[in-house]
């Protein structure tokens, strides 16, 4: 499995170093952030599937509280890589939900090794938490994903509020009213802009078990 990986790192030949490592086994990177800020921007453009931060960060926010903002955005996987092994900062680290610490310097094949078990810890999770839609299509309520025979769909924010509601829903009738009101904040919203929001998400999720109430709204149309 082909990850696309975030480095937040501000010393640049460890970040090199596991970029190279990364590329080597056939992962991507997207870039190699060196503040928490440039971290929220890279993520934000080209979600990530998985994070490698480093603690210490310059700026305000370190690397604990910026993978803590990361996983909250977008439920992305974290390993921290770190030079610290004392109990406050393994403490501060323990306030959020990591795949694996692991001590500067390190080896090549220790890394190689926490990324795959990193891989295969967050499929398993999303496994757990799966609801079966319909015989193509389930859903995982922790991270707000929806899958096509296993395989992920990339939604937008405002996708994914759509589903959510769809599924918080259970079968009754989510009216446009509380869909623009959701999705666009009580925002005045033209009826073509809720249409076409609809309408990317049936592109990208074909056949999807849901249908549209004439002047009422959307409902899901399986059981769950």
């Amino acid at each position: 499995m082909k990850l696309k990986i975030l480095i937040i790192k501000d010393e640049n030949i460890v970040a090199q170093n596991i970029k190279r490592i990364m590329l080597s086994i056939g992962h991507s990177v997207l870039k190699i952030a060196k503040t928490a800020q440039d971290a929220f921007c890279i993520a934000g453009k080209l979600k990530p599937d998985l994070v490698i931060s480093d603690i210490d960060l310059n700026g305000d926010i370190d690397g604990t509280e910026c993978c803590k903002i990361l996983q909250n955005r977008y439920n992305v996987p974290v390993i921290f890589i770190s030079t610290h092994k004392d109990i406050n900062t393994l403490k501060k680290v323990s306030s959020i939900d990591f795949m694996s610490y692991i001590l500067e310097p390190f080896h090549e094949d220790e890394l190689i090794v926490k990324v795959n078990l990193a891989i295969l810890k967050n499929e398993q999770f999303k496994k757990q938490n799966r609801q079966v839609l319909n015989t193509i299509y389930s859903y995982c309520n922790k991270t707000n994903e929806l899958f096509l025979d296993d395989a992920p769909i990339y939604l937008t924010k405002k996708e994914q509020c759509f589903l959510r509601l769809l599924i918080k829903a259970r079968g009754t009738i989510v009216s446009y009213d509380t869909i623009e009101h959701t999705i666009w904040h009580g925002e005045f919203v033209q009826d073509t802009t809720r249409r076409q929001l609809i309408h990317r998400f049936k592109q990208k999720a074909p056949n999807f078990p849901f249908e549209l109430i004439k002047n009422k709204g959307v409902r899901l149309i399986c059981k769950i």
